[in-house]
Parts: structure tokens; C-alpha cells; sequence
């Protein structure tokens, strides 16, 4: 509860710790989330504006959740397999 209070009471704070301390507060009182800076791949200069959408896009945004939940399964289950070395 203190860094609630420690977040309102900041007054004056650059953009970069106000960025840092916004993200800490927001994962203290939600969900924890990440933040990827993705660039444009070698090769595909071309295709700059459909790449900027994607940000947007839903059906895009929800295969990538697809994906780190499959990541994380895949975690989940190596780390609960047991290994034999024998």
C-alpha cells in the first residue's frame, strides 16, 4: 500500500520514472503484463504500414496470447516433469 501512496505523493518526476512507477503501480493493483518493442524484420521495409496496424489488429493480438499461453504450457509441464537420471 505504501508505493500507492509513494505514487500519488511524487509531484514532479521525468518521463522515465514516471513511466517506471506508473507500470509498478499498475502491476501491484492488476494484472501483471509485459510490454515488447517488436521491430519491422530485415526485408519487409515494404510492408511498414500493415505492421504498424498489427498493433491493433485483435485477431493478431489474440494469436499472440495464444502463442505465450502455449509458451508457458510448455513451461508449466517441463518444469512438473520429473527428470530421471539414471
Amino acid at each position: 500500500m505504501w508505493k500507492i501512496r509513494k505514487w500519488f505523493e511524487r509531484k514532479s518526476v521525468s518521463k522515465k520514472e514516471y513511466e517506471e512507477e506508473k507500470r509498478e503501480f499498475e502491476m501491484a493493483i492488476g494484472k501483471p503484463f509485459i510490454t515488447l518493442k517488436i521491430e519491422l524484420p530485415e526485408g519487409f521495409e515494404d510492408q511498414r504500414k500493415p505492421f504498424l496496424k498489427l498493433e491493433y489488429d485483435e485477431e493478431f493480438l489474440d494469436e499472440v496470447k495464444d502463442l505465450i499461453k502455449k509458451n508457458l504450457l510448455c513451461k508449466r509441464e517441463t518444469a512438473e516433469t520429473p527428470s530421471t537420471d539414471n
